[in-house]
């Protein structure tokens, strides 16, 4: 039961659950990171405001600073006064700065953020108006902390900060802060790039594990396809990948066995029948009636030709010998060279690359060769053209027939399919010859296409596939 529970569509679900729950932790640990480095740091004017004051408090608060101390404590104000220059309250930054200097929660403090740009932060409570005093000691009024409008809009890079702590008896230690360089938070980059490459990492992992299977099957069925030989695949993965692996597997055992078994009773029933034919042969020989001999004769060679062609189709592509790398051009050349001195009319169209292809020589130049005398029979001369074109070999075969019905293209390429009322002016072949070439090409990963072009005639193309690189 938890086998069948065990599929590809509850493996999605799983990883994008997993991947959403991940990002969502990620986000999480971001969003605090930022939240925590707003806080009270270094290098930020507040923090060098309470610097300032716990120095200033181990010195039991000092009437005055010389301007080397104000200028090592980096503040430009510093008095005791019997007021505040900054109006007191009780609220966040203001708790943590009491807790650093170890003072009382209720301590009167009040602290002004200041910096231009397009906007000042105040330390104090939401709706709670900032007040201080005027940049002149001993002159209390209320005063603006937002830039003039000519620096408004410009991103704050600096800060200042304005403290009022009350000490003892009413009296009240007033700082101020040079102008401090900060930057403004931003998220760690660090942390984006993890939540990047974890998600793409999920992703591609998520994506491998589900098409690897559909990956062996598609790699299966083209060896399949190719020379009906059957590699058993591993039936792994979730229930219904193993459902579907394990049915490719009965169908690729089937399909071999029976391709297997039909070519073996027509290799037997073709090689049985060469000894009647011989003993046939014998026997006209001693007919006394000189035009029966002939006759007869012509028939036995028929039947002798189809035999042969009959053995030859059942063991198209079937060789135990290895593929080797070969050279297209020299091969093509090769054969058009013999065709030519055999009298036939074709013409070859040389070119500067060499194509490079694996397979066995004497079975692409017999499937050439095939094509070619086709292309002379039925169409009185051949136009050979040889290109390389996205890592394909392609070979052209051209005539000046009449061409093929287009409702009988794929049909010619059936055992014992004979067009010549349509083709040919004579008799034509046995039937047998693009079937033995079309199996020898797709035994070697290509395939042949007939088509008929607008000048007539047919044009084949066979395409192969380029020797991989290294």
């Amino acid at each position: 039961m938890l086998a069948r529970l065990d599929t590809l569509l509850t493996r999605i679900v799983i990883l994008v659950t997993a991947a959403l729950l991940s990002t969502f932790l990620l986000a999480y640990f971001i969003v605090e990171f930022s939240i925590s480095s707003q806080r009270l740091q270094p290098r930020t004017a507040l923090h060098v405001a309470t610097v300032a004051l716990e120095d200033l408090q181990a010195k039991d608060w000092p009437d005055s600073l010389s301007d080397k101390e104000l200028e090592r404590l980096q503040i430009t104000d510093y008095s005791l006064s019997e007021y505040p220059y900054i109006e007191p309250f009780s609220w966040g930054l203001a708790e943590r700065v009491l807790e650093n200097l170890g003072l009382a929660q209720d301590t009167p403090i009040g602290i002004s953020l200041s910096g231009w740009g397009d906007r000042d932060r105040l330390a104090g409570p939401p709706g709670r108006p900032d007040r201080f005093m005027d940049e002149e000691p001993g002159r209390p009024g209320p005063m603006s902390l937002r830039p003039p409008p000519s620096e408004r809009g410009r991103s704050a890079s600096q800060q200042r900060a304005r403290v009022s702590l009350e000490i003892a008896n009413g009296n009240w230690i007033n700082i101020r802060t040079e102008n401090i360089s900060v930057k403004e938070p931003r998220p760690p980059l660090l942390a984006a790039v993890m939540l990047i490459v974890l998600m793409v990492g999920i992703g591609i992992w998520a994506a491998l594990n589900a098409i690897n299977p559909l990956r062996q099957m598609a790699k299966a069925a083209n060896t399949l396809a190719s020379d009906y030989k059957h590699e058993p695949l591993v039936e792994q993965g979730p229930y219904d990948v193993r459902e579907s692996l394990r049915a490719f597997n009965r169908m690729g055992r089937r399909l071999e066995t029976t391709v297997a078994g039909q070519r073996q009773l027509l290799a037997a029933i073709g090689h049985d029948l060469r000894t009647p034919i011989t003993s046939l042969k014998l026997k006209v020989e001693m007919l006394s009636d000189a035009s029966e001999r002939e006759r007869m004769s012509r028939a036995l060679a028929e039947l002798e030709r189809i035999t042969e062609a009959a053995l030859a189709a059942a063991t198209a592509g079937q060789s135990d010998e290895p593929f080797q790398p070969l050279d297209m051009y020299s091969l093509v050349d090769s054969l058009i060279e013999d065709l030519r001195d055999l009298g036939l009319s074709v013409s070859f169209n040389e070119i500067d690359v060499r194509p490079i292809v694996m397979g066995r020589s004497d079975e692409l130049t017999r499937a050439l060769r095939n094509l070619i005398e086709n292309a002379v029979r039925y169409g009185d001369m051949a136009h050979v053209c040889l290109s390389e074109r996205a890592g394909k070999a392609i070979v052209t075969i051209q005539d000046t027939g009449p061409g093929i019905p287009e409702d009988a293209l794929e049909r010619v390429f059936e055992p014992l399919v004979r067009l010549e009322q349509s083709r040919n002016r004579e008799t034509g072949g046995h039937g047998l010859g693009l079937h033995i070439a079309k199996n020898l090409i797709e035994a070697h990963s290509g395939h042949i296409d007939l088509s008929n072009p607008p000048n007539g005639g047919l044009l084949v193309t066979v395409t192969l596939p380029l020797k991989a690189a290294g």
